[in-house]
């Protein structure tokens, strides 16, 4: 019985971490965030976490956490997912498939990770908007289903002017 019920949750923890396929009306192009690949005086630094409702905090330690240039595809994308042009939060079972993206898309982001602490940063960030997104999960008990989400917020980088974001 056990097996039964665990193979039940694993399937629906798979299909939930599927997500749903976006679709957008705007093509995806790369001239308008070419920006991304140039060197700023800008740095972006911050922090993810989700509180439990129990009061402990939980970090997006160890997480990636991606910086994606906020052009018109990412604009659509990310309020579709996250119900705001400016992001927010989504539980482990609202995720979007990554089913059908722009090559392209995927290649012109940066990459950091969460450090212990759920922080993170990026260096040398050229002028423009952005989206910052990571993803913060666990696990409580002898539990196997995760909980958390996945976390996004826009920021605009302006006249080279650092920039501190709270993902939460």
């Amino acid at each position: 019985m056990k097996k039964v019920v665990f193979a039940g949750l694993l399937a629906l923890v798979t299909a939930g971490c599927a997500g749903r396929v976006i679709e957008t009306t705007v093509p995806f192009d790369p001239n308008e965030v070419s920006f991304i690949d140039q060197r700023g005086a800008a740095d972006i630094e911050g922090q993810a976490f989700f509180r439990q409702q129990g009061g402990g905090v939980v970090t997006c330690a160890g997480e990636q956490v991606t910086l994606i240039p906020a052009g018109k595809y990412a604009t659509e994308r990310m309020t579709q997912i996250y119900g705001s042009v400016s992001g927010g939060r989504i539980s482990v079972f609202q995720g979007a498939s990554q089913e059908n993206l722009p090559p392209q898309y995927i290649s012109m982001v940066r990459s950091s990770m969460c450090d212990a602490e759920g922080d993170f940063s990026f260096a040398n960030v050229a002028n423009g908007d952005y989206y910052v997104t990571t993803k913060v999960l666990w696990t409580v008990g002898n539990s196997y289903i995760p909980e958390g989400g996945a976390l996004a917020r826009r920021v605009s980088i302006r006249n080279g002017q650092d920039a501190r974001v709270l993902l939460n």
